[in-house]
Protein backbone atom coordinates (compact mmCIF):
# COMPACT_ATOMS: atom_id res chain seq x y z
CA UNK A 1 0.00 0.00 0.00
CA UNK A 2 1.44 3.37 -1.01
CA UNK A 3 1.90 6.33 1.32
CA UNK A 4 -0.91 8.84 1.43
CA UNK A 5 -0.08 12.08 -0.38
CA UNK A 6 -0.67 15.46 1.26
CA UNK A 7 -3.45 16.20 -1.24
CA UNK A 8 -5.17 12.95 -0.32
CA UNK A 9 -4.80 13.80 3.36
CA UNK A 10 -6.43 17.16 2.68
CA UNK A 11 -9.34 15.43 0.95
CA UNK A 12 -9.99 13.13 3.89
CA UNK A 13 -9.44 15.93 6.39
CA UNK A 14 -12.06 18.08 4.64
CA UNK A 15 -14.51 15.18 4.52
CA UNK A 16 -14.04 14.44 8.23
CA UNK A 17 -14.62 18.09 9.13
CA UNK A 18 -17.64 18.47 6.87
CA UNK A 19 -19.41 15.30 8.01
CA UNK A 20 -18.19 14.82 11.58
CA UNK A 21 -17.11 18.31 12.67
CA UNK A 22 -13.71 16.93 13.76
CA UNK A 23 -10.79 19.28 13.10
CA UNK A 24 -7.62 17.42 12.05
CA UNK A 25 -4.32 19.30 12.44
CA UNK A 26 -1.59 19.18 9.80
CA UNK A 27 0.72 17.14 12.00
CA UNK A 28 -1.89 14.36 12.31
CA UNK A 29 -1.33 13.04 8.78
CA UNK A 30 0.51 9.91 9.94
CA UNK A 31 -2.19 9.13 12.51
CA UNK A 32 -4.95 9.51 9.90
CA UNK A 33 -3.00 7.39 7.45
CA UNK A 34 -2.65 4.59 10.01
CA UNK A 35 -6.38 4.66 10.76
CA UNK A 36 -7.31 4.73 7.08
CA UNK A 37 -5.08 1.71 6.44
CA UNK A 38 -7.13 -0.24 8.98
CA UNK A 39 -10.34 0.80 7.23
CA UNK A 40 -8.94 -0.23 3.85
CA UNK A 41 -7.81 -3.56 5.27
CA UNK A 42 -11.34 -4.30 6.52
CA UNK A 43 -12.85 -3.34 3.17
CA UNK A 44 -10.25 -4.96 0.91
CA UNK A 45 -9.32 -1.61 -0.65
CA UNK A 46 -5.68 -0.82 -1.51
CA UNK A 47 -5.90 2.68 -3.01
CA UNK A 48 -6.74 5.81 -0.97
CA UNK A 49 -8.69 7.35 -3.84
CA UNK A 50 -10.88 4.25 -4.00
CA UNK A 51 -11.64 4.57 -0.30
CA UNK A 52 -12.57 8.21 -0.77
CA UNK A 53 -14.93 7.28 -3.63
CA UNK A 54 -16.42 4.52 -1.48
CA UNK A 55 -17.18 7.04 1.26
CA UNK A 56 -18.80 9.47 -1.15
CA UNK A 57 -20.95 6.78 -2.79
CA UNK A 58 -21.64 4.47 0.13
CA UNK A 59 -25.10 3.09 -0.55
CA UNK A 60 -25.27 0.43 2.17
CA UNK A 61 -23.38 2.47 4.81
CA UNK A 62 -20.82 -0.32 5.44
CA UNK A 63 -17.85 1.73 4.25
CA UNK A 64 -18.93 4.81 6.19
CA UNK A 65 -19.65 2.87 9.37
CA UNK A 66 -16.17 1.32 9.49
CA UNK A 67 -14.57 4.64 8.58
CA UNK A 68 -16.38 6.53 11.36
CA UNK A 69 -15.49 3.89 13.94
CA UNK A 70 -11.77 3.99 13.12
CA UNK A 71 -11.51 7.77 12.78
CA UNK A 72 -13.21 8.58 16.08
CA UNK A 73 -11.75 7.97 19.54
CA UNK A 74 -13.52 5.67 22.02
CA UNK A 75 -11.65 6.12 25.30
CA UNK A 76 -13.97 5.77 28.30
CA UNK A 77 -14.26 4.17 31.75
CA UNK A 78 -16.78 3.63 34.50
CA UNK A 79 -16.80 6.58 36.94
CA UNK A 80 -14.42 8.51 34.69
CA UNK A 81 -13.89 12.03 36.07
CA UNK A 82 -15.65 10.92 39.23
CA UNK A 83 -16.11 14.44 40.61
CA UNK A 84 -19.16 14.80 38.33
CA UNK A 85 -20.78 11.76 39.91
CA UNK A 86 -19.79 12.97 43.37
CA UNK A 87 -21.49 16.28 42.53
CA UNK A 88 -24.73 14.48 41.69
CA UNK A 89 -24.54 12.35 44.85
CA UNK A 90 -23.55 15.17 47.21
CA UNK A 91 -25.76 17.90 45.75
CA UNK A 92 -28.88 16.12 44.62
CA UNK A 93 -31.03 18.46 46.73
CA UNK A 94 -29.42 21.44 44.98
CA UNK A 95 -30.11 19.82 41.58
CA UNK A 96 -33.76 19.13 42.44
CA UNK A 97 -34.22 22.66 43.77
CA UNK A 98 -32.61 24.17 40.68
CA UNK A 99 -34.85 22.12 38.40
CA UNK A 100 -38.32 21.68 39.91
CA UNK A 101 -39.51 19.74 36.84
CA UNK A 102 -37.85 16.51 38.02
CA UNK A 103 -39.92 16.06 41.18
CA UNK A 104 -43.01 17.68 39.63
CA UNK A 105 -43.08 15.25 36.67
CA UNK A 106 -41.56 12.35 38.61
CA UNK A 107 -38.92 11.78 35.92
CA UNK A 108 -35.38 12.79 35.03
CA UNK A 109 -34.21 12.92 31.42
CA UNK A 110 -30.47 12.66 30.75
CA UNK A 111 -28.47 12.67 27.53
CA UNK A 112 -25.01 11.10 27.34
CA UNK A 113 -23.66 12.55 24.08
CA UNK A 114 -20.66 10.65 22.74
CA UNK A 115 -21.32 7.69 25.03
CA UNK A 116 -18.80 5.32 23.40
CA UNK A 117 -19.13 1.75 24.74
CA UNK A 118 -21.64 2.69 27.44
CA UNK A 119 -19.64 3.07 30.62
CA UNK A 120 -20.71 6.71 31.11
CA UNK A 121 -24.49 6.28 30.77
CA UNK A 122 -24.47 3.13 32.88
CA UNK A 123 -22.52 4.99 35.58
CA UNK A 124 -25.07 7.83 35.42
CA UNK A 125 -27.88 5.27 35.77
CA UNK A 126 -26.27 3.68 38.83
CA UNK A 127 -25.67 7.01 40.53
CA UNK A 128 -29.19 8.30 39.87
CA UNK A 129 -30.59 5.00 41.12
CA UNK A 130 -28.68 5.61 44.36
CA UNK A 131 -29.80 9.17 45.01
CA UNK A 132 -33.30 9.60 43.56
CA UNK A 133 -36.55 8.57 45.14
CA UNK A 134 -37.93 5.31 43.71
CA UNK A 135 -40.96 7.03 42.19
CA UNK A 136 -38.81 9.20 39.91
CA UNK A 137 -38.45 7.56 36.50
CA UNK A 138 -34.90 7.61 35.10
CA UNK A 139 -34.66 8.02 31.32
CA UNK A 140 -31.19 8.15 29.79
CA UNK A 141 -30.50 8.61 26.10
CA UNK A 142 -26.97 7.54 25.12
CA UNK A 143 -25.71 8.36 21.63
CA UNK A 144 -22.55 7.85 19.64
CA UNK A 145 -21.71 8.14 15.96
CA UNK A 146 -20.13 4.67 15.83
CA UNK A 147 -22.56 1.74 15.38
CA UNK A 148 -19.86 -0.65 16.64
CA UNK A 149 -19.53 0.98 20.05
CA UNK A 150 -23.32 1.27 20.36
CA UNK A 151 -23.58 -2.49 19.76
CA UNK A 152 -21.08 -3.15 22.54
CA UNK A 153 -22.84 -0.72 24.87
CA UNK A 154 -26.20 -2.41 24.31
CA UNK A 155 -24.69 -5.78 25.23
CA UNK A 156 -23.53 -4.34 28.54
CA UNK A 157 -20.73 -6.86 29.08
CA UNK A 158 -17.36 -5.64 30.38
CA UNK A 159 -13.99 -7.07 31.31
CA UNK A 160 -13.45 -5.17 34.53
CA UNK A 161 -11.19 -5.38 37.51
CA UNK A 162 -12.88 -4.88 40.87
CA UNK A 163 -10.97 -1.64 41.48
CA UNK A 164 -12.54 -0.13 38.36
CA UNK A 165 -15.96 0.00 39.99
CA UNK A 166 -15.62 -1.00 43.64
CA UNK A 167 -17.15 -3.90 45.52
CA UNK A 168 -20.41 -2.09 46.34
CA UNK A 169 -21.33 -1.23 42.75
CA UNK A 170 -20.13 -4.58 41.45
CA UNK A 171 -22.38 -6.52 43.81
CA UNK A 172 -25.38 -4.23 43.37
CA UNK A 173 -25.44 -3.55 39.64
CA UNK A 174 -23.45 -6.31 37.88
CA UNK A 175 -23.77 -10.05 37.38
CA UNK A 176 -20.48 -11.98 37.22
CA UNK A 177 -20.33 -14.47 34.33
CA UNK A 178 -17.55 -16.31 32.53
CA UNK A 179 -17.37 -13.77 29.72
CA UNK A 180 -17.22 -10.74 32.03
CA UNK A 181 -19.35 -8.50 34.20
CA UNK A 182 -22.89 -8.03 32.90
CA UNK A 183 -24.88 -4.89 33.68
CA UNK A 184 -28.06 -5.95 35.49
CA UNK A 185 -31.30 -5.60 33.57
CA UNK A 186 -32.76 -3.03 35.98
CA UNK A 187 -29.93 -0.67 34.99
CA UNK A 188 -29.89 -1.57 31.30
CA UNK A 189 -33.58 -0.73 30.95
CA UNK A 190 -32.89 2.85 32.09
CA UNK A 191 -30.66 3.54 29.07
CA UNK A 192 -31.66 3.82 25.42
CA UNK A 193 -28.76 3.65 22.95
CA UNK A 194 -28.87 5.25 19.51
CA UNK A 195 -26.37 6.12 16.78
CA UNK A 196 -26.35 9.86 16.23
CA UNK A 197 -24.11 12.43 14.55
CA UNK A 198 -23.87 15.60 16.62
CA UNK A 199 -23.50 17.60 13.41
CA UNK A 200 -27.09 16.74 12.48
CA UNK A 201 -30.07 18.82 13.69
CA UNK A 202 -31.22 17.77 17.16
CA UNK A 203 -34.57 15.98 16.68
CA UNK A 204 -35.69 15.83 20.32
CA UNK A 205 -39.33 16.55 21.17
CA UNK A 206 -38.69 16.55 24.94
CA UNK A 207 -35.92 18.50 26.59
CA UNK A 208 -33.29 17.13 28.97
CA UNK A 209 -32.61 17.79 32.64
CA UNK A 210 -28.92 16.88 32.37
CA UNK A 211 -26.55 16.65 29.42
CA UNK A 212 -23.16 14.96 29.62
CA UNK A 213 -20.87 15.84 26.71
CA UNK A 214 -17.44 15.07 28.08
CA UNK A 215 -14.15 14.79 26.19
CA UNK A 216 -15.97 15.25 22.90
CA UNK A 217 -15.58 18.98 22.26
CA UNK A 218 -11.77 18.66 22.27
CA UNK A 219 -12.00 17.18 18.77
CA UNK A 220 -13.86 20.21 17.38
CA UNK A 221 -12.64 23.70 16.52
CA UNK A 222 -14.08 26.78 18.24
CA UNK A 223 -16.86 27.52 15.70
CA UNK A 224 -18.18 23.95 15.94
CA UNK A 225 -17.87 23.98 19.74
CA UNK A 226 -19.91 27.16 19.96
CA UNK A 227 -22.61 25.87 17.60
CA UNK A 228 -22.92 22.67 19.61
CA UNK A 229 -23.03 24.55 22.91
CA UNK A 230 -25.96 26.62 21.63
CA UNK A 231 -27.74 23.43 20.52
CA UNK A 232 -27.18 21.80 23.92
CA UNK A 233 -28.52 24.91 25.67
CA UNK A 234 -31.64 24.84 23.54
CA UNK A 235 -32.50 21.21 24.40
CA UNK A 236 -32.03 21.64 28.18
CA UNK A 237 -34.88 22.61 30.48
CA UNK A 238 -34.46 25.76 32.62
CA UNK A 239 -32.33 24.74 35.58
CA UNK A 240 -30.85 21.84 33.62
CA UNK A 241 -27.19 20.90 34.02
CA UNK A 242 -24.45 20.63 31.41
CA UNK A 243 -21.29 18.62 32.18
CA UNK A 244 -18.12 18.90 30.08
CA UNK A 245 -14.79 17.08 30.37
CA UNK A 246 -11.93 18.15 32.63
CA UNK A 247 -9.83 19.20 29.64
CA UNK A 248 -12.72 21.32 28.34
CA UNK A 249 -14.18 24.67 29.30
CA UNK A 250 -16.68 27.24 28.08
CA UNK A 251 -14.23 30.02 28.94
CA UNK A 252 -13.65 32.28 25.92
CA UNK A 253 -16.56 30.63 24.11
CA UNK A 254 -19.88 32.22 23.13
CA UNK A 255 -22.55 30.70 25.40
CA UNK A 256 -25.50 31.48 27.69
CA UNK A 257 -24.85 28.98 30.48
CA UNK A 258 -24.41 29.87 34.14
CA UNK A 259 -21.15 28.71 35.71
CA UNK A 260 -21.55 26.45 38.77
CA UNK A 261 -18.04 25.07 39.17
CA UNK A 262 -15.28 23.92 36.80
CA UNK A 263 -16.81 21.73 34.02
CA UNK A 264 -20.37 22.08 35.40
CA UNK A 265 -22.88 24.62 34.06
CA UNK A 266 -26.61 25.28 34.29
CA UNK A 267 -29.28 26.82 32.07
Amino acid sequence: MTEMSYNQFQQFRSLIYEKLGIAIADHKQQMIQARLKKVMGYLGISVYDDLYKCLLNDKDNKCWSIFVHEITTHKTDFFREYNHFNFIQDRIDFILNLNKRIELNKEIRVWSAGCSTGEEPYTIAMILKEVLAAEISIKILATDISPQVIDKAQRGVYNLQLEDIGDYFKSRYFVVKKDGLHIKDDIKKLVTFRTFNLMEPFPFKNKFDIIFCRNVMIYFDIPVQEKLTIKYYDVLVPGGLYFVGHSESLANREHKFNYIQPTIYSK
